[in-house]
């Protein structure tokens, strides 16, 4: 009988030896799993690659200049030639909005077509001559605005025995798209800035972003229209959608509110509504 009587007294005894042990190795558990997620985030963590410098002899490819989209380094473009750091334009951002027609491609061709299409960036099978002159303006404002307003860092060497000096003459009395002239304003000369000269800045590291100069349009963008002349005198005030750029008409497609109808303008005929 006194076996019997303490063998429950056994049992109680070894139930609560292992469950010392268990509470015993679940604190052993919880407290390291502390140090085991920090070891674990360690590990784990992937390092940021660092963004690449400026080539030192400021001479750029088409594949180089493909880094440069803003994702890691700064967001560069290429026009008539020159390679310009746009990183501090509110417009052009990675991935989005003119950053994904031109950021780390060459814009030249699209710029004078003031195509809003991707696939236009990096075309090179063309001439100046091929230029009408309206398109031959609009490349000469553009580039007024893009090697004034930002620095340029290089050149591309795709380019390289191309003559431009006709579109850095217009550029001198040019603004895009018909924006008002500054009084005072910096010839657009393209004068290549040194690596070491240049601003170090990044897609991420501009604080302040001045406001773009001239008028930016894009697909989609509500518009009014403007200055027409006595044949179209009726359509003056009109609001509309733009639609696309019609090469041939040199002009922007507005699709009218309230009447159905596409019109073709002018891109000084047209503001932001």
């Amino acid at each position: 009988m006194e076996v019997l009587q303490a063998l429950p007294s056994m049992e109680v005894a070894q139930a609560a030896g292992n469950s010392s042990i268990l509470t015993y190795a679940l604190a052993l558990v919880l407290g390291a799993a502390p140090v085991l997620y920090i070891l674990w985030a360690q590990f784990s963590r992937k390092e940021k690659p660092k963004p690449e410098p400026f080539p030192e002899d400021g001479v750029f490819t088409l594949k180089s200049l493909a880094k440069f989209d803003g994702v890691v380094n700064p967001i560069c473009l290429g026009v008539c030639g020159k390679v310009v750091d746009v990183s501090t334009s509110g417009n052009i951002q990675a991935g989005e909005g003119y950053g994904k027609l031109w950021a780390g491609r060459d814009a030249t061709w699209s710029l004078a077509m003031l195509s809003l299409k991707a696939e236009d960036a990096n075309t090179m099978e063309y001439k100046l001559s091929d230029f009408t002159p309206e398109q031959h303006k609009a490349l000469a404002g553009w580039y007024k605005h893009f090697t004034t307003k930002y620095t340029v860092v290089g050149k591309l060497q795709e380019y390289e025995g191309w003559d431009f000096s006709s579109v850095q003459e217009e550029a001198k009395s040019q603004t895009p798209f018909g924006a008002p002239k500054t009084e005072g304003a910096a010839e657009a000369t393209g004068d290549v800035a040194s690596p070491s000269k240049a601003p170090k800045t990044t897609a991420f590291s501009a604080a302040a972003k001045p406001a773009e100069v001239g008028m930016v349009l894009a697909k989609g963008d509500r518009v009014i229209v403007k200055d027409l002349d006595d044949a179209r005198k009726e359509l003056e005030g009109a609001v509309g959608i733009l639609q696309g750029f019609d090469r041939k008409e040199g002009g922007f497609e507005v699709a009218l509110e309230g009447t159905g109808r596409v019109e073709v303008f002018k891109p000084a005929q047209l503001a932001k509504a």
